[in-house]
């Protein structure tokens, strides 16, 4: 992908490089208060989450020029490959930040996205603000991989025509015990769903979708559980630090890890483990 920078007259804050996300890049930026018209067009699906700020936004294509308010919430979508040009002026005082999302074309598939300067829908901002708290948190690829899979499954049946439903074939149970055991066996990395989706050999759409309607939860809230019931089990019956409890169980630091548990267990690791 091109360096996104070069493209926009706004500065670049944080990005989800390096942390490992395959099926989304997400990036934050400081917007300036005013924006001359420029030119976008991008290879992947791009949807842009206003943060702070508001301002009036122009967009067009050929002749035609479409205007949009945009706030906190707000939404954007650039459908990949579409070209268009964008400009803009602050119309509050307060500083103007938003989030890109790039989603990877094996995410999206062949599903058509028109542009849509502005998308009012509730499940897509919450979707993307989520995003925004998980590149905040350093969350890791697998969590990261199933909001994506949820935005653009979202959004292809928002943009879809109707068609004849067919029924999605659930994982044996030798698969799902197959995904269930690689997690185990690799608690401490950062597993992502086209590793889970591999196990099986399937598409990683396909995956979220079968492994959700298999075991009733997604393949990250199951790996969640497994960690958290191993850091337990752990806690149990070594002498383990909790920062190595926390370690081995695939959580960056033992403070993300103990509001994991207290969450799991309404407790402290450390006062779960006085508690035994």
């Amino acid at each position: 992908m091109p360096k996104l920078e070069q493209t926009l007259p706004s500065r670049l804050l944080t990005s989800s490089e390096g942390l490992g996300w395959r099926s989304i890049e997400a990036r934050t930026y400081a917007d300036p208060p005013s924006a001359e018209a420029f030119s976008s067009s991008y290879p992947r699906l791009l949807l842009v989450l206003v943060t702070s700020g508001r301002y009036r936004i122009e967009s067009r294509h050929g002749r035609s020029w479409r205007a949009a308010a945009y706030r906190p919430g707000s939404v954007g979508i650039s459908a990949p490959g579409n070209q268009s040009e964008l400009r803009w002026r602050s119309t509050g005082p307060s500083p103007m930040r938003s989030l890109h999302l790039h989603l990877d074309p094996a995410v999206a598939g062949k599903s058509a996205f028109p542009d849509a300067l502005t998308v009012r829908d509730q499940f897509v901002s919450a979707a993307a603000g989520a995003v925004a708290r998980a590149l905040e948190a350093g969350a890791p690829a697998l969590y990261a991989d199933s909001l994506a899979q949820a935005l653009v499954a979202h959004l292809a049946h928002r943009t879809a025509q109707p068609a004849p439903r067919r029924p999605v074939p659930a994982l044996s149970d030798t698969e799902v015990r197959r995904v269930t055991d690689y997690m185990r066996a690799r608690l401490a990395d950062d597993i992502s769903v086209e590793d889970l989706a591999a196990v099986v050999n399937v598409s990683k759409f396909h995956f979220i979708r079968t492994f959700a309607l298999t075991t009733g939860v997604t393949p990250f809230r199951h790996l969640r559980a497994l960690r958290l019931e191993t850091a337990a089990h752990l806690l149990r019956t070594t002498t383990l630090s909790v920062a190595r409890v926390a370690a081995a169980c695939g959580y960056r630091s033992a403070g993300q890890f103990g509001a994991a548990f207290r969450s799991a267990y309404g407790v402290s690791p450390a006062g779960f483990r006085n508690s035994q």
